[in-house]
């Protein structure tokens, strides 16, 4: 019974190392980390540590100064410094920006630099489009389908360019 418990743990383990991708990723700075199976710019799992960099993340990265993920990031992404290409899921951290956002994205400073889908928190929010919501201080967006509620909301094209409180389109 040991043989086949120790077989199936082997096969669980070892799977990711088919698909090219680590289970876990220990990080230390940028690309210097340990992955298990052996391989960093592909995590299927968790990515723990002090900063990383990664081609694509899906699962839980938790980094407490700095995380990249260049491509895409499906989960839950959070460092202070929070880089994503694309993400499907949540992204936060004092400074968090993306280029497209499905989820929920958080922070200080949250900035989505293409489309915004779901909702934008954080003292400041800037995205190109946003189809959903933004709360937070300071609200930006070129394009909106949704709300904005702060102390300043700016939609370029808004019901209004700018509005103390309440803004949006629909």
């Amino acid at each position: 019974m040991k043989k086949i418990v120790m077989l199936l743990c082997l096969a669980v383990f070892s799977a990711p190392a088919f698909a090219g991708v680590s289970a876990l990723k220990l990080s230390l700075w940028d690309r210097a980390a340990i992955g298990i199976p052996n391989h960093i710019d592909n995590v299927r799992g968790l990515d723990l540590g002090l900063a990383s960099t990664a081609d694509t993340m899906y699962g839980v990265q938790f980094d407490i100064l700095y995380a990249n993920t260049k491509e895409k990031m499906v989960g839950l992404s959070h460092a202070l410094i929070d880089l994503a290409g694309e993400v499907r899921g949540v992204q936060g951290g004092l400074y968090a920006k993306a280029n497209d956002v499905k989820g929920v994205q958080w922070g200080g400073i949250s900035i989505t630099h293409g489309e915004m889908a779901g909702l934008q928190w954080g003292l400041y929010n800037q995205a190109d489009t946003v189809k959903g919501v933004q709360l937070g201080l300071i609200n930006y967006a070129k394009n909106i389908k949704g709300i904005q509620v702060g102390l300043v909301n700016i939609a370029d094209n808004g019901v209004f360019p700018a509005m103390i409180l309440l803004n949006g389109r629909f």
